[in-house]
């Protein structure tokens, strides 16, 4: 049996000695600790109790109401900051912890503030309210992107609107996306869309990266030349869950480039087949308006001749002839308006038409599976194929001279 120590310590007697070996170390007093936040706690007191950590430990610290009354931002979860204060020892619970005098962000986490007060000041201010949102228009004449010219970005918003309307013109205006530079040159290619009138919707952004990749699209000029624009603007940066200041002034946030390209321009051949049933609907409605004419002449027709009063029949065919006037005029408008509307979209659906490039003199050339041609050699490999000119097609056989 192991006989007790010489001499016996009351737990709150260890606690106090190992606090005082804490306060009198140099090495523990006055330090800076840097690490990222969690389990930011504050009480109704004033007091603020949180953990710093970072891939090797956690530290629990604690900051008084004096003390954190005489900060200038919010601490938050995830925030990287840098702590200072001294180590000393919490004797009820026998836990060091760091007694925080004063918190300074520190890398992103400074850049995660600036963002943060950036994004109340210009809510506050109403540049995210809905009620400014535009709406995009049905069918662009062009879309302009404002993006880097080398970037996947105006690659695949180029396959992306390729296919789904081809023909659709995209007009790029280069910006750097990243560094002190981008903010300007951003703003640049967003006056230049508007100023040159070639395009009449916006596609702005760039790919995803860090809060320090993406730090362009949070400047305020940027954000307030987006908020100003006179013509709606998608904004498209990053990955589907990076936010910037961009997205929320923006008419329109898409989570990627390709999603910005299909809601910049709808799909040709769903386009074609609303005109088809506009067509369909304008034809019924016409003959519908002709019928109910038609019925409510034969019903008035009738009532007069049960009347044999003259002067009842006099009133009863003056009110014929007003009701058939008034149901001339409604129904010549709105067939002359609903004409409009198909004229207009049947034009805008022309001017995309190949069959007008081959009625100026030129031809599509395809291989023997029918696969469009876009070289001589790949031509000359097949060794025959066709040509479509505007008034029909001829079998071609291709030689080597």
């Amino acid at each position: 049996m192991n006989s007790l120590p010489a001499r016996t310590l009351r737990v709150s007697d260890v606690n106090n000695y190992i606090k005082s070996l804490l306060m009198y170390d140099a090495n523990l007093t006055g330090i800076c600790v840097t690490g990222e936040i969690s389990n930011f706690k504050r009480y109704s007191s004033g007091h603020a109790y949180f953990s710093l950590k970072d891939p090797g430990g956690v530290l629990k610290c604690v900051m008084f109401a004096n003390q954190f009354r005489k900060l200038d931002f919010m601490p938050a979860d995830g925030m990287k900051v840098g702590a200072f204060g001294n180590i000393g020892v919490y004797e009820r619970d026998g836990v060091y912890q760091l007694y925080v005098d004063n918190i300074r962000p520190d890398g992103v986490g400074a850049l995660y503030e600036q963002y943060e007060k950036l994004k109340q000041k210009l809510a506050a201010e109403g540049l995210f309210d809905e009620t400014h949102k535009r709406p995009l228009p049905l069918l662009p004449k062009a879309v302009g992107v404002v993006t880097s010219p080398t970037g996947a970005v105006i690659r695949d918003i180029h396959n992306v609107i390729s296919r789904r309307f081809p023909g659709m013109p995209i007009i790029l205006y280069p910006a750097s996306v990243q560094g002190s530079a981008a903010p300007g040159e951003l703003i640049s290619g967003l006056m230049q869309a508007q100023a040159e009138g070639n395009v009449d919707v916006i596609i702005i952004g760039r790919g995803g990266g860090s809060i320090e990749d993406l730090w362009a699209f949070n400047d305020e000029k940027l954000a307030r030349a987006v908020f100003n624009s006179a013509l709606p603007v998608i904004s498209a940066v990053g990955h589907e869950t990076d936010f910037t200041i961009c997205d929320f002034v923006a008419d329109l946030r898409a989570p990627t480039p390709s999603a910005a390209a299909e809601l910049a321009v709808p799909e040709l051949d769903a386009l074609t087949y609303t005109l088809g049933r506009y067509e369909e609907r304008l034809t019924a409605a016409a003959k519908n308006t002709g019928e109910a004419r038609k019925k409510e002449l034969e019903r008035l027709n009738a009532a007069l001749s049960v009347n044999s009063l003259a002067g009842l029949l006099k009133v009863k065919r003056q009110l014929l002839d007003r009701n058939e006037g008034a149901l001339r005029t409604l129904s010549d408008s709105r067939i002359r308006m609903e004409r409009l509307k198909l004229d207009k979209l049947s034009g805008q659906l022309n001017a995309y038409s190949h069959r007008d490039v081959l009625k100026r003199g030129y031809a599509l050339v395809r291989n023997g599976a029918g696969t469009l041609v876009k070289s001589a050699a790949e031509l000359k490999a097949q060794g025959s194929g066709s040509v479509e000119l505007y008034d029909g097609s001829v079998n071609i056989t291709v030689g080597d001279n």
